[in-house]
């Protein structure tokens, strides 16, 4: 049985989804610069497509958290499920695409918003899953 408290944290998670999603796209976007190679077409940078695969991910955390509301019972599946897309979340920014080295480009603020969505999405999925038996989290 969800208590209260379930229903907020997984409330959080699904508003941290829609942070990212609006990071990416509104206050913090990734650089818009192209990369020219030797051939001379130009090609995205790598941290377009780090902000293309967290908005994917944001968009996950949402969906899964809401599906974790609507559940009456087994919202412990969704959390293990954002717990995984936390991780993801994090590795996108650190070395799985990365962003632009230089620290004056702006992709390392979107870095710095996604990592604290991932830290926030995977904090809020761990007190879910290692809260104690069901209904055991008070209100």
């Amino acid at each position: 049985m969800k208590t209260k408290l379930m229903n907020i944290l997984i409330a959080v998670q699904a508003v941290a989804g829609l942070v990212m999603i609006g990071a990416v796209k509104i206050w913090a976007p990734v650089c818009g610069k192209m990369l020219e190679l030797v051939s001379g077409k130009e090609v995205p940078m790598k941290c377009h497509w780090a902000g293309q695969a967290a908005i994917v991910v944001g968009i996950l955390i949402t969906v899964t958290a809401v599906m974790g509301l609507l559940a009456k019972q087994d919202y412990k599946k969704f959390a293990v499920v954002n717990a995984v897309a936390a991780v993801l979340l994090f590795m996108v920014f650190t070395g799985l695409i990365g962003v632009c080295a230089s620290e004056e480009m702006r992709c390392q603020i979107t870095a710095v918003w996604g990592k604290g969505i991932a830290a926030v999405t995977l904090a809020t999925s761990l007190a879910l899953l290692l809260g104690g038996k069901e209904g055991q989290i008070p209100d």
